[in-house]
């Protein structure tokens, strides 16, 4: 299989995995039905109220990898491309982004069969990028998923109530005086 066929399967199988998670999870979770550029693959929604937001939602891009680093720090590493983590860095998204980035195995299966059910083989984390500062790099940025933030029922919990709640609008900082 070509690298570019094998880059496109372990990317919808990253999306399926997240969905099959909020699934069993609770939550409502729809994949983006347009070309990606808004980087944004799966969306996450809390049916219910939280914070004083009913149906909070965070917009999701999915990076799979078969090469995330853990660092001694305990956190795991990514290489994410500019274009992505310059969309993602952004503040003035109507919806919330954050980064999911999920670890899978190079070689050996990806779903396993056992007596207690189907186990889908990888682990990851996410991150809000919102708000970083723009790159120095070229090409990618290293990013830093913190473990905690998990891809689990309480994870996905806490991004939808941290990234998904209502906040007000960014306003640009203005000098009514005219002075620079």
């Amino acid at each position: 299989m070509r690298d570019r066929d094998q880059n496109t399967l372990q990317g919808d199988f990253g999306e399926a995995w997240l969905e099959a998670v909020a699934a069993g999870c609770g939550l409502l979770h729809s994949r983006s039905t347009t070309v990606d550029l808004q980087k944004a693959d799966v969306q996450l929604v809390y049916p219910g109220e939280e914070l004083g937001t009913y149906y909070p939602t965070v917009n999701v891009q999915v990076k799979t990898t078969i090469k995330l680093r853990q660092l001694a720090s305990g956190v795991f590493s990514y290489d994410l491309d500019i274009e992505t983590y310059d969309v993602l860095r952004r503040r003035d998204h109507a919806v919330g982004r954050v980064l999911v980035v999920i670890g899978v195995p190079e070689e050996g299966e990806h779903v396993r069969l056992h007596s207690e059910g189907t186990l889908l083989c990888g682990r990851g984390a996410w991150v809000s990028l919102e708000g970083m500062e723009p790159s120095v790099n070229k090409t990618s940025q290293a990013i830093h998923l913190p473990v905690e933030n998990t891809l689990d029922q309480a994870g996905l919990h806490r991004m939808l109530k941290t990234h998904g709640i209502r906040r007000s609008t960014p306003v640009p900082a203005i000098d009514v005086w005219g002075q620079p």
